[in-house]
Formats: C-alpha cells, sequence, structure tokens
C-alpha cells in the first residue's frame, strides 16, 4: 500500500477529554500497514484501526 500522508491534528487541553472520529477511504486495505502517532508525553491517547465497509452514508 502506498503511502498515504493523511494527518487530523488535534488541539489538546489540559484537563479536558475529547473525542475524535476519523475516516480515510482507500483501496489497498487487504495488505499491512502502519500508523504513527506524535504526541508529547503528558497526553493520553488510544486508537482503534479498523477494516471493512465504510457506513452506508459513506458509500
Amino acid at each position: 500500500m502506498k503511502t498515504v500522508h493523511a494527518a487530523f491534528p488535534l488541539a489538546c487541553v489540559d484537563g479536558e477529554v475529547s473525542t475524535a472520529y476519523n475516516m480515510v477511504n482507500m483501496s489497498g486495505t487487504d495488505k499491512e500497514g502502519t500508523v504513527n502517532v506524535i504526541a508529547p508525553s503528558a497526553v493520553h491517547w488510544s486508537m482503534t484501526i479498523g477494516r471493512g465497509e465504510p457506513p452506508k452514508e459513506e458509500r
């Protein structure tokens, strides 16, 4: 899979929890891939990455 170079910058506010949902549609998702996250060490984050059909409104 070719490099996508997708970025989803978020502003972090100290003491505030936030949620973001981002979706990128692409071909070649049957192949292995890598995701990188860059954040200051004080930022706690989690991520879920899935493969499958997009929601009906996105098709």
